[in-house]
């Protein structure tokens, strides 16, 4: 009987932990919305250009990538079309 009081504690104790967010919030580069008017847009941040920014890369449902360089006041860039190393714009055609 014991270990059901220690186990609805241990319940309660955790139940009392849940974390809370804060409402979610537009992204934005270069004064418009990221990935505005594109089916589910997936952004991720990654050092895309290798200047030690974090950059903000978003693919879509039907495979575009875009990206906004960071700046280094925490804002980005108008977003890019990403290209591949000779210059041709990288597209994954998920359809």
């Amino acid at each position: 009987m014991k270990s059901c009081w220690l186990i609805l504690a241990l319940a309660a104790a955790v139940v009392a932990q849940v974390p809370e967010f804060a409402p979610p919030v537009q992204m934005k580069a270069g004064g418009k919305i990221l990935g505005e008017k594109r089916l589910f847009p997936s952004p991720v941040f990654h050092d895309l250009n290798g200047d030690g920014l974090r950059d903000v890369v978003v693919g879509d449902l039907l495979g575009k990538l875009t990206v906004a360089n960071g700046k280094a006041d925490r804002s980005f860039d108008a977003e890019e079309k990403v290209q591949a190393a000779d210059g041709e714009i990288l597209n994954f055609h998920n359809w």
